[in-house]
Protein backbone atom coordinates (compact mmCIF):
# COMPACT_ATOMS: atom_id res chain seq x y z
CA UNK A 1 0.00 0.00 0.00
CA UNK A 2 1.14 3.29 -1.03
CA UNK A 3 0.31 6.72 0.71
CA UNK A 4 0.72 10.19 -1.38
CA UNK A 5 1.23 12.89 1.20
CA UNK A 6 0.26 16.48 -0.38
CA UNK A 7 1.78 19.71 1.09
CA UNK A 8 0.85 22.52 -0.44
CA UNK A 9 0.21 26.60 1.41
CA UNK A 10 -2.72 26.63 3.96
CA UNK A 11 -2.14 30.18 4.62
CA UNK A 12 -5.59 30.87 3.58
CA UNK A 13 -6.98 28.25 4.97
CA UNK A 14 -5.60 29.08 8.53
CA UNK A 15 -6.81 32.90 8.02
CA UNK A 16 -10.22 32.06 7.49
CA UNK A 17 -10.51 30.06 10.73
CA UNK A 18 -10.46 31.38 13.87
CA UNK A 19 -9.74 28.35 15.75
CA UNK A 20 -6.33 28.93 18.13
CA UNK A 21 -4.23 26.52 16.58
CA UNK A 22 -4.57 27.71 13.16
CA UNK A 23 -3.42 31.20 13.04
CA UNK A 24 -1.39 32.39 10.35
CA UNK A 25 1.87 33.17 12.04
CA UNK A 26 3.74 35.84 11.06
CA UNK A 27 6.56 33.56 12.45
CA UNK A 28 7.12 31.58 9.76
CA UNK A 29 7.48 34.62 7.13
CA UNK A 30 10.71 33.05 6.70
CA UNK A 31 9.55 30.00 4.73
CA UNK A 32 7.63 32.25 2.74
CA UNK A 33 9.57 31.81 -0.77
CA UNK A 34 8.30 27.72 -0.19
CA UNK A 35 5.22 28.37 -0.33
CA UNK A 36 2.18 29.07 -3.32
CA UNK A 37 1.37 25.95 -5.21
CA UNK A 38 4.05 23.71 -5.28
CA UNK A 39 3.48 20.63 -3.92
CA UNK A 40 5.43 17.96 -2.64
CA UNK A 41 4.66 14.23 -3.25
CA UNK A 42 6.14 11.59 -1.04
CA UNK A 43 5.00 7.89 -1.25
CA UNK A 44 5.60 5.12 1.08
CA UNK A 45 4.05 2.25 2.67
CA UNK A 46 1.60 2.86 4.49
CA UNK A 47 -0.59 0.76 7.12
CA UNK A 48 -4.37 1.61 8.55
CA UNK A 49 -4.57 2.93 11.80
CA UNK A 50 -8.12 3.19 13.19
CA UNK A 51 -8.44 6.44 15.89
CA UNK A 52 -10.95 8.73 17.20
CA UNK A 53 -11.63 10.51 13.72
CA UNK A 54 -12.13 7.34 11.72
CA UNK A 55 -9.30 5.31 9.75
CA UNK A 56 -6.00 6.46 8.57
CA UNK A 57 -3.36 5.74 6.05
CA UNK A 58 0.03 6.33 8.28
CA UNK A 59 3.50 5.81 7.38
CA UNK A 60 4.97 1.91 8.18
CA UNK A 61 8.30 3.73 9.62
CA UNK A 62 7.32 7.74 10.60
CA UNK A 63 9.98 9.34 11.03
CA UNK A 64 8.91 12.85 11.67
CA UNK A 65 6.37 13.21 14.13
CA UNK A 66 4.66 16.03 15.84
CA UNK A 67 2.91 15.65 19.12
CA UNK A 68 -0.01 18.04 19.37
CA UNK A 69 -0.81 16.67 23.15
CA UNK A 70 0.87 15.92 26.19
CA UNK A 71 -0.46 12.19 26.12
CA UNK A 72 0.76 11.89 22.98
CA UNK A 73 4.25 13.43 24.04
CA UNK A 74 4.77 11.34 26.97
CA UNK A 75 3.76 8.20 25.33
CA UNK A 76 6.33 8.69 22.37
CA UNK A 77 9.44 9.65 24.91
CA UNK A 78 8.15 6.38 26.69
CA UNK A 79 8.45 4.10 23.54
CA UNK A 80 11.71 5.78 22.58
CA UNK A 81 10.18 8.42 19.63
CA UNK A 82 11.59 12.01 19.67
CA UNK A 83 8.95 14.18 18.43
CA UNK A 84 10.40 16.97 15.57
CA UNK A 85 8.04 19.33 17.27
CA UNK A 86 5.61 19.27 20.64
CA UNK A 87 2.87 21.64 21.87
CA UNK A 88 4.27 23.20 25.58
CA UNK A 89 2.24 24.69 28.43
CA UNK A 90 1.46 27.54 27.75
CA UNK A 91 0.88 28.56 31.63
CA UNK A 92 4.84 27.54 32.42
CA UNK A 93 5.77 28.05 28.51
CA UNK A 94 7.97 24.73 29.15
CA UNK A 95 7.50 21.33 28.01
CA UNK A 96 5.53 19.21 31.26
CA UNK A 97 8.25 18.66 34.10
CA UNK A 98 8.13 15.35 34.50
CA UNK A 99 9.76 15.16 30.49
CA UNK A 100 12.23 18.28 30.74
CA UNK A 101 15.14 15.49 31.66
CA UNK A 102 14.24 13.32 28.85
CA UNK A 103 13.76 16.31 26.12
CA UNK A 104 16.87 17.89 27.36
CA UNK A 105 20.03 18.20 24.49
CA UNK A 106 16.66 16.89 22.11
CA UNK A 107 16.06 19.19 18.81
CA UNK A 108 12.39 19.14 19.97
CA UNK A 109 10.49 22.46 18.47
CA UNK A 110 8.42 23.86 20.92
CA UNK A 111 4.61 24.65 19.66
CA UNK A 112 2.68 27.00 21.38
CA UNK A 113 -0.97 26.27 22.07
CA UNK A 114 -1.84 29.92 20.93
CA UNK A 115 0.27 31.12 18.56
CA UNK A 116 1.18 28.02 16.44
CA UNK A 117 0.28 27.59 12.79
CA UNK A 118 -0.83 24.96 10.53
CA UNK A 119 1.87 26.55 8.36
CA UNK A 120 4.81 26.55 11.01
CA UNK A 121 3.73 22.80 11.43
CA UNK A 122 3.63 22.28 7.45
CA UNK A 123 6.97 23.59 7.34
CA UNK A 124 8.70 20.79 9.91
CA UNK A 125 7.81 18.34 7.01
CA UNK A 126 6.31 15.56 9.26
CA UNK A 127 5.33 12.35 8.11
CA UNK A 128 2.79 11.90 11.02
CA UNK A 129 0.90 14.17 13.76
CA UNK A 130 -0.40 12.34 16.53
CA UNK A 131 -2.75 14.78 19.12
CA UNK A 132 -5.72 15.14 21.75
CA UNK A 133 -9.32 16.59 21.86
CA UNK A 134 -7.44 19.87 21.53
CA UNK A 135 -6.61 19.62 18.07
CA UNK A 136 -10.28 18.41 16.98
CA UNK A 137 -11.23 21.29 15.30
CA UNK A 138 -8.52 21.84 12.86
CA UNK A 139 -8.34 17.74 12.45
CA UNK A 140 -8.74 18.46 8.57
CA UNK A 141 -6.16 21.46 8.04
CA UNK A 142 -3.82 18.94 9.45
CA UNK A 143 -4.84 16.29 7.78
CA UNK A 144 -3.61 17.94 4.49
CA UNK A 145 -0.78 18.53 6.44
CA UNK A 146 0.42 14.67 7.20
CA UNK A 147 -1.28 11.51 8.26
CA UNK A 148 -3.27 13.34 11.70
CA UNK A 149 -4.12 10.47 14.72
CA UNK A 150 -6.62 11.29 17.02
CA UNK A 151 -6.10 10.31 20.83
CA UNK A 152 -9.21 11.48 22.12
CA UNK A 153 -9.65 13.94 25.33
CA UNK A 154 -7.06 14.48 27.26
CA UNK A 155 -7.03 13.75 31.22
CA UNK A 156 -8.64 10.88 31.28
CA UNK A 157 -8.23 7.50 32.79
CA UNK A 158 -8.05 5.83 29.50
CA UNK A 159 -4.19 6.47 29.25
CA UNK A 160 -3.16 2.83 28.60
CA UNK A 161 -5.42 2.96 25.38
CA UNK A 162 -4.35 5.85 24.16
CA UNK A 163 -0.70 4.13 24.92
CA UNK A 164 -1.38 1.53 22.84
CA UNK A 165 -3.03 3.89 20.18
CA UNK A 166 -0.06 5.68 19.77
CA UNK A 167 2.17 2.83 19.70
CA UNK A 168 0.16 1.17 16.90
CA UNK A 169 0.37 4.61 14.85
CA UNK A 170 3.91 4.84 15.29
CA UNK A 171 4.99 0.89 14.82
CA UNK A 172 5.64 -0.34 18.26
CA UNK A 173 2.89 -2.68 19.82
CA UNK A 174 5.13 -4.57 21.63
CA UNK A 175 6.76 -1.89 23.20
CA UNK A 176 3.71 -0.82 24.47
CA UNK A 177 3.06 -3.96 25.79
CA UNK A 178 6.73 -3.86 27.63
CA UNK A 179 5.59 -0.68 29.08
CA UNK A 180 2.46 -1.62 30.50
CA UNK A 181 3.67 -4.76 32.17
CA UNK A 182 6.22 -2.75 33.30
CA UNK A 183 3.76 -0.20 35.39
CA UNK A 184 1.86 -3.31 36.69
CA UNK A 185 4.99 -4.44 38.05
CA UNK A 186 5.50 -0.96 39.36
CA UNK A 187 2.24 -1.48 40.81
CA UNK A 188 2.40 -4.96 42.56
CA UNK A 189 6.00 -3.98 44.28
CA UNK A 190 4.14 -0.90 45.80
CA UNK A 191 1.14 -3.25 46.98
CA UNK A 192 3.76 -5.47 48.77
CA UNK A 193 5.21 -2.90 50.29
CA UNK A 194 2.28 -1.25 51.64
CA UNK A 195 0.57 -4.36 52.70
CA UNK A 196 -2.55 -4.24 54.77
CA UNK A 197 -2.28 -0.30 55.21
CA UNK A 198 -3.37 -0.09 51.48
CA UNK A 199 -6.72 -1.35 52.48
CA UNK A 200 -7.26 1.40 55.60
CA UNK A 201 -6.06 4.46 53.55
CA UNK A 202 -8.52 7.06 52.08
CA UNK A 203 -6.00 8.94 49.99
CA UNK A 204 -7.74 12.29 48.48
CA UNK A 205 -6.20 14.15 45.69
CA UNK A 206 -7.13 18.11 44.91
CA UNK A 207 -6.36 20.60 42.97
CA UNK A 208 -6.55 24.34 44.06
CA UNK A 209 -7.87 27.48 42.13
CA UNK A 210 -8.47 31.05 43.53
CA UNK A 211 -11.92 30.30 42.13
CA UNK A 212 -12.18 27.46 44.00
CA UNK A 213 -10.96 23.26 44.41
CA UNK A 214 -11.81 20.45 42.40
CA UNK A 215 -11.45 16.83 43.58
CA UNK A 216 -10.46 14.49 41.35
CA UNK A 217 -12.52 11.68 40.61
CA UNK A 218 -12.41 8.00 39.78
CA UNK A 219 -11.94 7.95 36.30
CA UNK A 220 -9.62 10.90 36.37
CA UNK A 221 -5.54 9.83 35.68
CA UNK A 222 -4.68 9.84 39.43
CA UNK A 223 -8.07 8.16 40.13
CA UNK A 224 -7.27 5.44 37.76
CA UNK A 225 -3.78 4.45 39.41
CA UNK A 226 -5.15 4.59 42.76
CA UNK A 227 -7.75 2.20 42.11
CA UNK A 228 -5.03 -0.02 40.37
CA UNK A 229 -3.22 0.48 43.45
CA UNK A 230 -6.33 -0.84 45.67
CA UNK A 231 -6.21 2.58 47.54
CA UNK A 232 -9.65 3.42 48.65
CA UNK A 233 -10.95 7.34 48.46
CA UNK A 234 -12.55 9.25 50.05
CA UNK A 235 -16.53 8.86 49.69
CA UNK A 236 -17.17 12.57 48.39
CA UNK A 237 -14.14 11.58 45.47
CA UNK A 238 -15.70 7.87 44.45
CA UNK A 239 -17.55 8.92 41.88
CA UNK A 240 -17.10 7.68 38.51
CA UNK A 241 -16.63 11.08 36.56
CA UNK A 242 -13.06 12.97 36.13
CA UNK A 243 -13.58 15.77 38.85
CA UNK A 244 -16.54 18.07 41.02
CA UNK A 245 -15.74 21.43 41.80
CA UNK A 246 -16.43 22.57 45.08
CA UNK A 247 -16.42 25.71 47.42
CA UNK A 248 -14.33 26.35 49.98
CA UNK A 249 -17.55 25.85 52.54
CA UNK A 250 -17.87 22.15 51.38
CA UNK A 251 -13.86 21.81 51.98
CA UNK A 252 -14.67 18.84 54.20
CA UNK A 253 -15.31 16.65 50.92
CA UNK A 254 -11.96 17.27 50.32
CA UNK A 255 -10.33 15.12 53.28
CA UNK A 256 -8.63 11.92 53.59
CA UNK A 257 -6.08 10.09 55.75
CA UNK A 258 -4.04 11.73 52.89
CA UNK A 259 -4.38 14.24 50.73
CA UNK A 260 -2.19 14.87 47.14
CA UNK A 261 -3.06 18.45 46.51
CA UNK A 262 -1.48 20.22 43.60
CA UNK A 263 -1.62 23.67 41.54
CA UNK A 264 -0.36 25.99 38.46
CA UNK A 265 0.78 29.14 38.10
CA UNK A 266 1.04 32.04 40.82
CA UNK A 267 -2.17 32.76 41.17
CA UNK A 268 -3.46 29.22 42.35
CA UNK A 269 0.22 28.88 44.27
CA UNK A 270 -1.19 31.98 46.33
CA UNK A 271 -5.05 30.40 46.37
CA UNK A 272 -3.33 27.31 48.22
CA UNK A 273 -1.52 29.28 50.57
CA UNK A 274 -4.50 31.42 51.44
CA UNK A 275 -6.40 28.18 52.13
CA UNK A 276 -3.28 27.00 54.44
CA UNK A 277 -4.67 29.67 57.15
CA UNK A 278 -8.29 29.13 56.79
CA UNK A 279 -10.19 27.82 59.60
CA UNK A 280 -11.53 25.54 57.79
CA UNK A 281 -8.58 24.34 56.02
CA UNK A 282 -6.82 23.36 59.89
CA UNK A 283 -9.90 21.24 60.89
CA UNK A 284 -9.39 18.39 58.22
CA UNK A 285 -7.87 15.19 60.04
CA UNK A 286 -5.15 14.80 56.91
CA UNK A 287 -4.34 18.47 57.66
CA UNK A 288 -3.90 17.95 61.52
CA UNK A 289 -2.13 14.51 61.27
CA UNK A 290 1.06 16.63 58.45
CA UNK A 291 -0.54 13.95 56.00
CA UNK A 292 -0.85 16.69 53.12
CA UNK A 293 1.69 16.96 50.31
CA UNK A 294 1.86 19.07 47.27
CA UNK A 295 2.50 17.14 43.92
CA UNK A 296 3.59 18.23 40.41
CA UNK A 297 1.13 18.49 37.59
CA UNK A 298 1.43 15.00 35.53
CA UNK A 299 -1.27 13.87 38.96
CA UNK A 300 -4.01 14.90 36.27
CA UNK A 301 -2.85 12.84 33.34
CA UNK A 302 -0.21 12.07 31.03
CA UNK A 303 0.94 8.89 29.92
CA UNK A 304 2.91 6.04 31.10
CA UNK A 305 6.04 8.28 31.93
CA UNK A 306 3.53 10.58 34.30
CA UNK A 307 1.85 7.45 35.56
CA UNK A 308 5.22 5.75 37.19
CA UNK A 309 5.67 9.30 38.32
CA UNK A 310 2.81 9.05 40.25
CA UNK A 311 3.51 5.75 41.99
CA UNK A 312 6.92 6.63 42.81
CA UNK A 313 5.13 9.70 44.75
CA UNK A 314 3.15 7.08 46.59
CA UNK A 315 6.09 4.89 47.08
CA UNK A 316 7.84 8.56 48.60
CA UNK A 317 5.03 9.56 50.26
CA UNK A 318 3.04 6.55 51.67
CA UNK A 319 5.63 3.83 52.11
CA UNK A 320 8.43 6.21 52.91
CA UNK A 321 6.53 9.11 54.73
CA UNK A 322 9.57 10.10 56.85
CA UNK A 323 11.52 11.43 53.58
CA UNK A 324 8.02 12.97 52.24
CA UNK A 325 7.50 17.30 52.37
CA UNK A 326 4.20 17.42 55.01
CA UNK A 327 2.62 20.16 56.02
CA UNK A 328 3.46 21.59 59.16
Amino acid sequence: MTLKVVRTSLCLLVLTSSLVLTACSSETSEAEGNKGDSVAKQTQATRVVEHARGKTEVPINPQRVVALDNIALDSMLALGVTPVAALYNENTEKFPVHLRDRLQGKDVKRLSPTRASIEAITNLNPDLVIGGKNVERVYDLLSRVAPTILLGESGTSDWKEKLKLSAEALGKPEAAEKLLQDYRDHLAKLRAQLGKKADKLEVSVIRVFPQGIRLYQKDSFAGQILEDAGLSRPPAQNEDRLWTKISKERLDAADGDVIFVWTLGNESESALKKLRSDPLWSQLSAVQEGRVYEVPGYWIGRGPIAANAVIDDLFQYLVKEKNGKSEE
